[in-house]
């Protein structure tokens, strides 16, 4: 089985931790954690099929607290049988204090990205498909993303990508289309030891309506008086379009954490590959900035996240 009879490359890949890293899809969110952080992503989409998506991003981003402004740089590769693109990304956003106890972020983000393909009418039996153009592609193009993230009691965010509409390159490689993703979560305390963030999210893109709920508990220990530590986290996540997924990661120290997800599709998804697709989150945060006053005061409470 190959997933050239199913999909065309994918114009946008999908992560279903991006919870814990709001920045690959929203450039307003770029340096949010207050902190440096290294992330990586890696996923695998439809095990057990023959060339399936296979996905991995790199990202760091920091904030400089002089300027309230977030800078990230990422890259990210993703690869479909013979078919792979990558992407390289620059971003930049600023923050805005609102009160005491909330702040508001604007940002941008350009980026390059490269869409290539060596495909030829042996490696496929659709050779009687004019549809199909079996040609060498390696294609560039040019891209920018606009984003806004609002924090305080409740983090909400949204993003508009792709504002350049790449033309298409051949059947497998679409146009990029313009696209929205906007998203809306809160973290509140249910114990002294238990935090709950329900979460909730609503995408466009190809002309497809998604929408997304979910819930994460984390479980968490004192550091001190004020200050806490998550050690483990689980979660559930679930897609309109009859997919769901379950969260679960831990806090190796208090600066690294690792994540895996799982993902399972029903109904016609399920036809697809019956061993769902796999994702693991590794992150590194250092130099965290922890406000007093102004930009995250609301985040006092749950540090460790």
């Amino acid at each position: 089985m190959c997933v050239y009879g199913t999909v065309n490359a994918q114009s946008d890949f999908d992560l279903s931790q991006r919870w814990f890293n709001e920045s690959i899809y929203n450039p307003g969110a770029t340096g949010n954690s207050f902190s440096t952080g290294i992330f990586f992503h890696s996923r695998a989409q439809w095990a057990g099929t023959d060339g399936a998506p296979i996905t991995n991003a790199v990202s760091v981003d920091t904030y400089i607290d002089e300027a309230r402004s977030g800078i990230g740089l990422a890259v990210y590769t993703d690869k479909i049988g013979y078919l792979s693109s990558w992407l390289a990304k620059l971003s930049y956003a600023y923050y805005i204090g609102i009160g005491e106890k909330s702040a508001l972020a604007l940002g941008l983000s350009g980026y390059l990205q490269n869409r290539n393909s060596r495909i030829s009418p042996d490696m496929l039996d659709q050779s009687n498909d004019p549809v199909i153009s079996y040609s060498k592609v390696n294609e560039y193009n040019p891209d920018f993303d606009f984003g806004l993230e609002f924090k305080g009691p409740l983090k909400i965010g949204a993003s508009v990508r792709h504002l350049l509409r790449s033309k298409p390159v051949n059947a497998f490689f679409p146009a990029h289309s313009m696209n929205f993703w906007s998203y809306a979560s809160s973290r509140f305390n249910i114990t002294d030891k238990v935090s709950m963030e329900p979460a909730v999210s609503y995408m466009y893109r190809d002309n497809i309506n998604r929408i997304e709920g979910g819930l994460i508990f984390y479980f968490f220990k004192r550091v001190s008086r004020d200050e806490y530590n998550d050690r483990f986290w689980l979660g559930g996540m679930y897609r309109l379009n009859k997919q769901f997924a379950v969260l679960a990661g831990v806090n190796i120290t208090s600066k690294i954490r690792l994540g895996y997800s799982f993902d399972y599709g029903t109904g016609d998804l399920a036809t697809i590959s019956r061993m769902g697709t796999h994702e693991l989150f590794l992150s590194w945060h250092f130099n965290r900035i922890f406000y007093k006053d102004k930009v995250c005061p609301a985040y006092g409470n749950n540090r460790g996240r």
